[in-house]
């Protein structure tokens, strides 16, 4: 077993991980309070993101990018609303944007190393 192999298991194990151990339960937490709060706020209380867990997970990424990048809300309106929102909730979707980040990096580079790096050689 080569060094890039044992890279490779360790990103797919970090994938895993944090997928099912870390956004997994944030999401649940998310899909409890905080995206019914945000979208009270920001949607003046259509709740669209919070009908199930899948797209509370698509509306956790959208309104952590309209909380995270100026240009975002402006494209969609929000750019005035979105500091109505509390800190405390807004720093929830940040770091579980960041998370999911850094989760897709870890499989994206996965497969990079296992999958392309040999055909390539």
């Amino acid at each position: 077993m080569s060094i890039i192999d044992l890279i490779g298991l360790l990103l797919g194990g970090s994938f895993v991980f944090l997928g099912l151990f870390v956004l997994l339960p944030m999401l649940l937490y998310i899909y409890n309070k905080p995206i019914k709060s945000v979208e009270g706020i920001l949607e003046n209380g259509r709740e669209y993101f919070s009908l199930n867990i899948f797209l509370t997970g698509h509306g956790t990424l959208h309104y952590a990018s309209v909380f995270m990048f100026d240009w975002y809300a402006k494209r969609y309106g929000l750019f005035h609303l979105k500091d109505s929102v509390p800190t405390k909730t807004t720093r929830i979707f940040k770091v579980y944007y960041i998370i999911f980040m850094i989760d897709i990096l870890c499989f994206v580079t996965m497969v990079i190393l296992d999958y392309i790096y040999p055909n390539i050689k």
